[in-house]
């Protein structure tokens, strides 16, 4: 019958008689060694289990690296390092790939607004954010050009857009058209910011900024005075300023547009008094049963 150790004379055990083998290394006191120690195995091959937000992500360096047009499934899939068929366990198609990327970047947008500012303010600071945002994901201000995306961000973005128009008394149809034009306004601003873009380029170097300012002063005077007196006022590294003023004539003629409707609502245009007069008149001397509601 073996003799029995109890766990205080393995303690009490001289050092030489423990097992000394370094965790991954094979035992050197001819014991065989627990498989408590084994180290894990190192596979250089495991990638990252694939999820729906790596292909999202994924997606997006794609797009913010080689362009909108470069982003098939078949390059994500090659990018992942997985078979085509694997990215359809996660989305549906092309399309939606494209709405979840456009809704996971607009979530970047912060859509919370200080109820106190005017509501031509509120519009401006989230046309503000909206461009920032778009712009620091090339590419995916032009899916939204061709895109109508429905997804939580994309709602909550649109409903914070839509608010102080309705708050501020436009009629509906009207309101619709002044969200359109804030929209397009942006994310055709931001889209104009593509690296690629030539005008973007030249202006933004110092040194081809100054040969085009010399060209312009340059011309005949007499074929292109505007030219050559603006021309250096034009071709300029403003995109902040540019983007700024023209916001500010946008929603400046959405309150303008505002205020006229209050006014004609209120019967204070002396214009639509007449008309609505005019008309009163000539409805009270038709027959009674051909006027409306007769």
């Amino acid at each position: 019958m073996k003799e029995r150790v109890s766990v205080q004379d393995r303690a009490k055990a001289p050092p030489n008689q423990h097992a000394t083998a370094i965790p991954g290394e094979p035992a050197t006191d001819g014991r065989a060694r627990s498989l408590w120690f084994n180290a894990p195995i190192d596979d250089q091959d495991r990638r990252p289990q694939l999820t729906r937000q790596r292909v999202v992500a994924e997606a997006l360096a794609v797009i913010a690296q080689d362009g909108v047009q470069a982003l098939t499934m078949r390059s994500l899939a090659a990018r992942l390092g997985v078979v085509p068929g694997a990215l359809y366990h996660h989305v549906g198609n092309k399309q939606q790939l494209q709405d979840l990327v456009l809704d996971g970047v607009l979530a970047e947008v912060d859509v919370h607004i200080d109820p106190s500012l005017a509501w031509t303010e509120q519009l401006k600071v989230l046309a503000h954010r909206l461009r920032r945002v778009l712009e620091r994901h090339p590419g995916v201000a032009g899916i939204l050009k061709t895109r109508d995306p429905l997804g939580p961000h994309s709602l909550a973005l649109a409903e914070a857009l839509l608010a102080p128009l309705h708050a501020a008394g436009f009629a509906d149809r009207q309101a619709g058209l002044a969200f359109s034009l804030l929209v397009d306004y942006t994310v055709g601003f931001a889209v104009s910011a593509t690296p690629t873009a030539v005008n973007e380029q030249r202006v933004r170097d110092p040194a081809i900024r100054t040969q085009l300012h010399e060209f312009f002063r340059s011309l005949p005077p007499d074929r292109f005075p505007a030219l050559v007196a603006l021309g250096e006022h034009v071709w300029v590294d403003n995109r902040d300023q540019r983007f700024t003023a023209g916001l500010d004539m946008l929603v400046d003629g959405l309150e303008h547009a505002c205020n006229t409707l209050s006014k004609t609502r209120s019967g204070d245009d002396p214009t639509t008094t007449a008309r609505t007069s005019r008309g009163r008149e000539q409805d009270s001397s038709q027959p009674m049963g051909t006027r409306k509601g007769g």
